[in-house]
């Protein structure tokens, strides 16, 4: 068996459409993070979906609008999307072990690929991004000061046409839509036995 597809094709697409997402999609793909394991099953993540309602259709724009706001230039590319979805957390909803090892951050990634896995396998794309200003977008999505907002994923249909003809994606970034996937080695990131990778 090989690696599935929605793995093996997963991109951190930029180029995106405005468009509104396939009828049932949001709402599968949020459904696809609440599955996600987590230690002792305490599903610590908390998610806010900026651009859609409980059906699952298109929202008044206030909130996703607002968020937008606090992306950085860089993520200029994602205001373009019709959902944002925040994953937010607080270590104490989570195991919390020895060796500073909370599990809460851990947890959300999982949530997050989980819900990544489904948006491409719903043939959308879904880009989890840090560029934000965390503070006015916790303000923006009413999210609780004790909460952490470990990450926003943008999700949305591939853009059409070119992105060459993208305004606001940079030169990196065009090229980073149609060049090729990269991937450090399995070499250089896993040992077999006893640890034996090298420092870069």
């Amino acid at each position: 068996m090989e690696i599935i597809r929605e793995i093996a094709e997963r991109r951190a697409y930029r180029f995106l459409s405005a468009e509104p997402l396939p009828e049932g999609a949001a709402m599968r793909i949020l459904e696809a993070g609440t599955l996600a394991p987590s230690c002792f099953n305490s599903q610590p993540w908390r998610l806010v979906a900026a651009g859609i309602d409980a059906d699952g259709g298109v929202a008044d724009s206030e909130v996703l609008d607002a968020l937008r706001a606090t992306l950085s230039d860089g993520n200029a590319w994602a205001r373009k999307a019709p959902l944002i979805a925040a994953i937010a957390i607080r270590a104490s909803d989570d195991c919390r072990l020895e060796d500073g090892r909370d599990y809460a951050l851990f947890d959300a990634g999982l949530c997050a690929m989980a819900m990544i896995i489904q948006a491409s396998a719903e043939g959308l794309v879904a880009h989890p991004i840090a560029g934000y200003n965390p503070k006015k977008a916790k303000a923006a999505l009413g999210v609780p000061g004790d909460y952490v907002l470990a990450a926003l994923i943008v999700v949305a249909r591939r853009g059409e046409g070119s992105a060459e003809d993208d305004p606001v994606l940079s030169p990196s970034q065009k090229g980073s839509e149609t060049g090729p996937r990269s991937r450090k080695p399995l070499a250089d990131v896993a040992s077999f036995g006893r640890w034996s990778i090298k420092a870069p």
